[in-house]
C-alpha cells in the first residue's frame, strides 16, 4: 500500500532515508506483484553496486528474489465475477484469484517458493522479540488514527480508488468511522488488531523464506536489533519496502 501517493500517513510512509517504492502510484490505479516486479528490476537495473532491499510484503519479496512465474491478469468482468463466488471464503482474496485463474482457463502458476534466487543474495532476519514489535504496532495504530482522518476523507471522495486500497489497514476503519458506523477508538483497535495479524503472517512468511533460501543463500538472523546497529543499517540501505517503525 505504500506505493500509494494519496494515504502516506495512514501507510507509513515517513522515513529518514530515501525509499524507492513509496508514492508514485495514485489510488486511482492498481498495484500489482508483476508490477511491482518489473518496477524493482528497472530499479536495480540502475544501480551499480550491491543493493538491499528492506523487506515489507512477502509475495512482493519473492516475486523479486526467486525465479517464479506470474499468472496473467484476467479482464474486469472475469474479476468481479470471482469475487461474488468467493465472497464468502475464509480468504476472500486469495480465493477469488484462484477463481479468476480458473474461469479465464489460465493454469494456475508454480509455487512462489519453488524458484532458484535470481541474485547472489544475502539475507539479513532482523526479528525483534513480540513484546518490541507490539509496541511498535501500538504507536503506529495510534498515529493512524490520530492524523489519518484526512486521507480517509479524500479517499471517500474518490470513487474511483482501486478495492484494495479502500479495504486496506487504516482507510477501512477510518472510512466506518467517518460514515458514523463506529467510534474512532473502536477504529483505532481494528486497526491495532489488523495489523498484529498482518505482521504475525509476515513473520511466519519470513521464516519459511529464510528457510527456503538456507544452503543457497546466506542466510544471518538476528531476534534483537541494538539501537546503533539500526542507526547504522539507516545509513546505508536502499529502503523499497515497508516497515513497521524507525
Amino acid at each position: 500500500m505504500q506505493v500509494y501517493r494519496e494515504i502516506p500517513t495512514i501507510t507509513n510512509q515517513q522515513r529518514g532515508r530515501p525509499a524507492d517504492l513509496t508514492g508514485i502510484v495514485s489510488v486511482t490505479d492498481e498495484w500489482t506483484v508483476a508490477r511491482h516486479k518489473e518496477t524493482a528490476e528497472e530499479i536495480i537495473a540502475r544501480i551499480d553496486t550491491p543493493f538491499v532491499l528492506d523487506a515489507g510484503t512477502g509475495m512482493y519479496l519473492n516475486a523479486i528474489l526467486l525465479d517464479v512465474p506470474l499468472a496473467p491478469k484476467v479482464d474486469e468482468r472475469t474479476r468481479r465475477l470471482a469475487q461474488t463466488v468467493t465472497a464468502a471464503a475464509a480468504n476472500p482474496r486469495r480465493a477469488s484469484r484462484a477463481k479468476e485463474l480458473e474461469l479465464a482457463r489460465v493454469a494456475q502458476p508454480g509455487s512462489i517458493w519453488d524458484g532458484d534466487p535470481r541474485y547472489d543474495t544475502t539475507v539479513i532476519y532482523l526479528r525483534p522479540p513480540r513484546e518490541t514489535l507490539d509496541a511498535a504496532i501500538a504507536r503506529r495504530s495510534e498515529r493512524i488514527a490520530r492524523e489519518g482522518l484526512l486521507e480517509a476523507e479524500r479517499m471517500m471522495e474518490m470513487p474511483a480508488a482501486n478495492a484494495s486500497v479502500r479495504d486496506s489497514i487504516g482507510v477501512r476503519e477510518l472510512t466506518r468511522y467517518l460514515i458514523g458506523e463506529i467510534t474512532l477508538q473502536e477504529a483505532h483497535d481494528q486497526i491495532l488488531t489488523r495489523t498484529r495479524r498482518l505482521a504475525r503472517r509476515q513473520m511466519r512468511w519470513f521464516d519459511k523464506l529464510a528457510h527456503t533460501l538456507s544452503g543457497r543463500s546466506t542466510v544471518s538472523g538476528r531476534s534483537t536489533v541494538h539501537l546503533f546497529e539500526a542507526a547504522t543499517l539507516r545509513n546505508i540501505l536502499n529502503c523499497m519496502h515497508d516497515r513497521i517503525s524507525e
